[in-house]
């Protein structure tokens, strides 16, 4: 019996080949490591962390400046939304709202021209049943100069109220017309001429004598209706007035110095 030498060959190298494919076949799975499962569950996170990356790059040129003033909008932002919340228990959410920006649109008055000298000041501050204020970061540096950083709250707070009321009487709306007439009381209020009000630092400029009936009348005020707030600014009031009974100081007496432009002449003058 003859074999095909070329058909064993064949044969073997196909079983070889053959029993290698099945070994390869069911050869068990290797382990799955920690690390490359922990590389699997954070890969899709990375993807989005760099898109959410490359997103704040392109928008750093708005970020940074909201960073920059994100103390201003806490401090004022706070304290007047505060307010708002405390008077609405009172006199309900849209008067509240109303009588806040109000006191805002006063205050920004002193703001504007403080800058205007190039005062340093800081944001308003709202407290409730007290007002509000702005800090001055830099004094001013005479009595002109604060007289009309005084006057700049009650013109545009007056302003303010003007326009609550032409809009009552356009629209017929007892809401504005009450937050106009309460808007014109807390500003002629502020006109009086005495202590740490808007009219007391007016009237520096003319005659710091102009704080003793502006304190009587504080005075009558706060005996004819009693109100903490008026007693308060009495007692604030009070070192101002003993001033006007001691003698200046070398600096006291520069400050109430101040040069004042002659229409028409182009020279100064020193008003005292």
């Amino acid at each position: 019996m003859a074999f095909d030498t070329n058909a064993l060959q064949f044969v073997e190298l196909y079983t070889v080949n053959l029993q290698t494919e099945r070994t390869e076949e069911y050869k068990a799975p290797s382990e799955e490591t920690a690390w490359s499962r922990i590389k699997k569950a954070l890969g899709p996170l990375a993807v989005v962390g760099v898109v959410i990356a490359k997103f704040f790059a392109k928008l750093k040129f708005v970020l940074l400046p909201l960073l920059k003033f994100l103390p201003l909008l806490l401090k004022s932002g706070g304290t007047m939304l505060l307010m708002i919340w405390v008077y609405t228990q009172l006199w309900g959410w849209q008067f509240a709202l109303g009588f806040v920006l109000l006191l805002f649109v006063h205050e920004a008055g002193h703001l504007v021209v403080a800058r205007k000298f190039g005062l340093k000041v800081g944001a308003p501050v709202f407290i409730p049943f007290m007002g509000a204020f702005i800090a001055l970061k830099e004094a001013p540096r005479n009595a002109w100069m604060e007289a009309c950083v005084g006057i700049g709250g009650p013109m545009l707070g007056s302003f303010g109220a003007l326009i609550c009321n032409v809009l009552g009487e356009m629209f017929a709306q007892p809401l504005f017309i009450a937050l106009a007439w309460f808007g014109y009381f807390l500003n002629l209020f502020n006109l009086t001429p005495v202590g740490m009000l808007d009219g007391g630092r007016i009237v520096t400029a003319l005659s710091r004598w102009l704080w003793l009936p502006g304190f009587a009348l504080l005075l009558w005020f706060g005996w004819k209706y009693p109100n903490f707030v008026i007693w308060l600014i009495v007692l604030l009031s009070l070192p101002r007035i003993y001033s006007l009974f001691r003698k200046r100081t070398e600096e006291e007496q520069r400050y109430f110095e101040y040069d004042v432009r002659s229409h028409g002449h182009g020279r100064d003058i020193i008003v005292q």
